[in-house]
């Protein structure tokens, strides 16, 4: 081969090796997420936040919202939605809610805990001017729980349409979802699994606060987390998993 056709070749197979070499920086992975629109309703007690994530980098994720709701400085109340899939480009809604029997000033603050990142959006408040007299018809027996699920009985003593199931007063650190059920027809009940992410678990109390018709019913419900033990708790675990399976 003469000189000048292999400083040539030499060149090309340079350049192609340059060339890969920006096309790797150029598609590198990126882990990025923005908060794309923020909506509440406070119209009522029973407030709604409405969060949309939007996925802008190029790595899938899951990604759930948590909303702190602050008097002044003190902290009220903690909720978490359920967690949702991002895919590159993707922007999905998230849910949470608060029920308050007091009318007053509040500040929210929203975070998106997305990947290993936290994305949190600025701090801001809402008053609430209106407040529902409720009428107590819930109740939740049955309750029975497991590593990472609760499941129970709802009864309603009424007709009921949008039923929110909000968790609180847990262990600070535990993420707990809240639950919507569409309708309960009045004397009868509904099997529900909450899930729920300890970090170390142990036996624990729980607040339940279950909503409806947007605020004319609500109750609150202490309850006890324990876990039955031995033959007992295998039973109720093959029995709660095939109600599981019906229920979907």
């Amino acid at each position: 081969m003469k000189k000048p056709l292999l400083i040539v070749v030499c060149f090309l197979l340079l350049i192609g090796i340059a060339y890969s070499a920006v096309l790797e920086v150029g598609i590198a992975e990126t882990l990025e997420g923005n908060i794309s629109s923020l909506i509440y309703d406070s119209s009522s007690n029973l407030v709604k936040f409405s969060i949309e994530f939007y996925n802008t980098g190029s790595v899938p994720y899951t990604a759930r919202v948590r909303t702190e709701i602050f008097n002044g400085s003190d902290m009220l109340f903690s909720g978490w939605s359920k967690e949702n899939e991002f895919m590159s480009g993707d922007k999905k809604l998230s849910e949470i809610y608060w029920y308050t029997a007091e009318k007053g000033n509040y500040f929210a603050k929203i975070k998106v805990y997305f990947g290993n990142d936290v994305k949190e959006y600025k701090r801001f408040g809402f008053s609430i001017d209106n407040v529902v007299e409720s009428e107590d018809v819930f109740e939740i027996k049955n309750l029975r729980t497991y590593d990472k699920f609760i499941v129970f009985d709802l009864e309603s003593r009424e007709d009921v349409e949008n039923v929110i199931i909000i968790p609180d007063h847990y262990i600070p650190g535990w993420i707990f979802e809240q639950k919507e059920i569409s309708k309960i027809e009045g004397n009868s009940s509904k099997f529900v699994v909450l899930n729920y992410y300890p970090t170390l678990w142990k036996p624990s109390n729980i607040t339940m606060s279950i909503v409806s018709d947007k605020g004319k019913y609500y109750t609150e419900q202490k309850i006890e987390m324990k876990k039955d033990e031995g033959l007992t708790g295998f039973i109720f675990y093959i029995i709660d998993n095939l109600r599981m399976s019906l229920s979907k």
